[in-house]
């Protein structure tokens, strides 16, 4: 058993998606705390901005440097917030209206499937995103640095 428990602490990717959940439950956190702290003072709107802005920045530092290890840039900057965005609007979208409206799934029963498959699809992407030289060769290609 001690065995098993020291070769998964020591796999770099299983480390890695460990770090990422972390990461993302303290800013799932951090969204919700920042969003009830300005509801009463400002409308729903301008919380929600507010909050999930200031967590997806935290997001993006503590993914750079804790969860992959690497230098902040703009391009990796770009890419995490494409995956992020990518995931809300097409993801976890996607997924649900497939389950809801294809697999006549509740929405509450639905929301556990997508939730599943957007985090492991956000950790591959963002896995890539960070760590892929040929990204960051597509990324200066297209902005021409």
């Amino acid at each position: 058993m001690r065995k098993i428990l020291n070769k998964i602490l020591h796999n770099v990717r299983i480390m890695e998606f460990v770090r990422f959940c972390i990461v993302g439950i303290l800013c799932t956190g951090i969204d919700a705390l920042l969003y009830y702290i300005t509801k009463p003072t400002l409308n729903y709107q301008l919380a929600l901005i507010i909050a999930y802005i200031t967590s997806l920045l935290i997001n993006y530092i503590l993914t750079t440097y804790w969860t992959f290890k690497v230098k902040p840039s703009t391009k990796n900057l770009i890419g995490i917030l494409g995956v992020h965005l990518s995931n809300l609007f097409i993801i976890r979208m996607g997924l649900m209206w497939l389950f809801t409206q294809k697999c006549n799934l509740s929405e509450n029963i639905a929301y556990v499937p997508t939730l599943m498959i957007s985090v492991l699809t956000t950790f591959i992407l963002i896995r890539l995103v960070v760590k892929n030289k040929s990204y960051e060769k597509s990324i200066n290609s297209y902005s021409g640095v």
